[in-house]
């Protein structure tokens, strides 16, 4: 999963950014992104939360490649977690993109 935190001034910037961010997202296979939404400690930003496919190692790995600056790195092995902060010169998905989270966690994605 990718949870984006984008700059929309309003609803119809945040609309037009939705297909933006999935073309730009085209190589991990996104599902449809959640509808917009102003996030509530910062409400200048907006959330976008996409499902990536296939949500595996290579998946998260590639995402996190794709900008090689910002990145922080948690979890471990079952869970993984980075988080990226926009930085000069770094664009993540749109250049509206601020912030964002990528989460995988094993025990999801691989049961079954």
């Amino acid at each position: 999963m990718l949870r984006v935190l984008a700059e929309c001034p309003d609803a119809a910037s945040a609309a037009a950014l939705s297909p933006r961010l999935l073309a730009a997202a085209a190589a991990w296979k996104p599902a449809e992104p959640s509808p917009p939404e102003r996030y509530a400690r910062m409400p200048e930003l907006v959330e976008f939360t996409l499902l990536l496919s296939p949500p595996t190692p290579e998946t998260f790995d590639a995402v996190v490649a794709s900008v090689p600056r910002g990145w922080t790195h948690g979890g471990d092995a079952d869970d993984r977690s980075s988080v990226w902060n926009r930085e000069s010169g770094a664009t993540l998905l749109a250049p509206e993109v601020r912030w964002a989270e990528l989460l995988r966690h094993r025990a999801v994605h691989e049961a079954g």
